[in-house]
């Protein structure tokens, strides 16, 4: 890992004691009338983001959304062309542009401890692509923009070998003068301007496209920005090395006033040296069920909990010793109480999370959903600890975690 990103992420962990989770001595009113729930919009995964040094080595980053602390940087090898633009295709295969105007395949080989290419890139076009920006929105479209002009391709292959496999070239149309371009959804692409706008685009079936201004200014500092959906929104501020993260309650609803801004926890205050970043798409989903979880019943809450850890991250967590732990810490926090509220700390939830609004990554319903609450606390817990027992033997040792 190179020194600047290496000093970033121990910075970004001494930096995030301050926001930890307090214990949750909480009193008989802080817990005695709990508010009515309503309908169910919770959010779960990962934020994955791959991106090449100046120098041309790949890197993979991941983010824990649930506090936008970066988790883990591995640092591959030289790419050995100079890169212009680049999307995620998926976690093992990502499409990059050459000043040249060639369209290059990588073929990913990650793990938890290195990042290494199965083979030499594969030249899939020697020319034509120019794209000054490149992203893909997970649903078969990849989209490039070149002297003003959005560009849309189909992607009918996982691993795709050329012509056959990338096609259906359309101009979707021109003007699209932009600072930074990144898919959001399905044919759904967010934007930035010199002058600091930020916009979403909606692409339909015909090739028309209507666009909303989600923000007049404020967001001129950025010259990466990315999105692995469920509103998640990152961007890199290119003088600083810094990485802030922003979450859009309705990414669909065409309006920027229900983004949350979380200026004051940044993923990093610097060491994001690359010169390019892309998602992987679709990696952080957000669902709405209008029949949600009886959060008054706490069985049925804690069965969910334990439902939902066993699940997570393929399933690493599945274990009778792991469950004890988790339900020893949130039934010694909030008694697995969704309404929980912790007067002196404003620690809030079944996981107490301080303050109980951070929990709007995972959801706008974090005050009435446990579900929200428990896949927030999870994904703490797996960033700040790794499993359950950590989180928990740390709270044995310092009343909090």
């Amino acid at each position: 890992m190179p020194t600047t990103l290496r000093q970033a992420a121990r910075k970004a962990t001494v930096a995030a004691l301050s926001g930890a989770l307090g214990a949750g001595l909480l009193t008989v009113a802080a817990v005695g009338a709990a508010p009515a729930a309503t309908a169910a919009t919770t959010c779960a995964g990962t934020a994955s983001l791959y991106g090449v040094l100046p120098d041309g080595r790949l890197t993979f980053s991941t983010i824990t959304p649930a506090t936008g602390e970066l988790k883990k940087v591995l640092v591959g090898a030289d790419l050995g062309f100079e890169p212009k633009a680049m999307a995620t295709l998926n976690f093992n295969t990502v499409l990059v542009t050459s000043t040249t105007g060639a369209l290059y395949r990588l073929d990913v080989l990650t793990n938890n401890t290195s990042l290494v290419l199965e083979r030499p890139p594969v030249k899939l076009f020697d020319s034509g692509w120019t794209h000054d920006k490149l992203t893909y929105d997970g649903h078969g479209h990849l989209y490039g923009t070149a002297g003003g002009v959005l560009i849309q391709y189909l992607v009918s292959q996982p691993k795709p070998t050329g012509s056959a496999h990338i096609g259906q070239r359309r101009e979707i149309g021109g003007g699209f003068v932009l600072k930074t371009l990144t898919a959001a959804g399905d044919d759904r692409l967010l934007a930035t301007t010199a002058a600091g706008a930020l916009y979403s685009y909606t692409i339909d079936g015909a090739g028309g496209w209507a666009r909303d201004d989600l923000k007049t200014s404020g967001w001129s500092a950025f010259d990466q920005l990315v999105s692995p959906g469920g509103g998640l929104y990152y961007g890199r501020i290119p003088t600083t090395g810094a990485m802030y993260w922003y979450k859009d309650a309705n990414p669909a609803d065409g309006s920027g006033g229900d983004i949350a801004y979380h200026n004051d926890t940044p993923v990093n205050t610097g060491g994001w040296t690359q010169q390019l970043l892309s998602a992987q798409p679709g990696t952080f989903t957000c669902a709405t069920s209008s029949d949600p979880l009886d959060g008054t019943d706490i069985p049925a809450v804690k069965a969910a909990g334990r439902e939902l850890m066993n699940a997570y991250d393929g399933g690493a967590w599945n274990s009778t010793a792991q469950w004890n732990c988790l339900d020893q810490l949130w039934t010694k926090e909030s008694g697995w109480r969704y309404w929980a509220d912790n007067p002196s700390s404003t620690a809030y939830g079944i996981p107490q999370a301080l303050p109980g609004s951070k929990m709007d990554a995972f959801g706008d319903d974090w005050r009435t959903n446990p579900i929200t609450q428990i896949k927030w606390g999870l994904s703490y817990i797996d960033g700040r600890y790794g499993t359950p027992c950590a989180a928990w033997n740390h709270f044995l040792a310092n009343n909090w975690y």
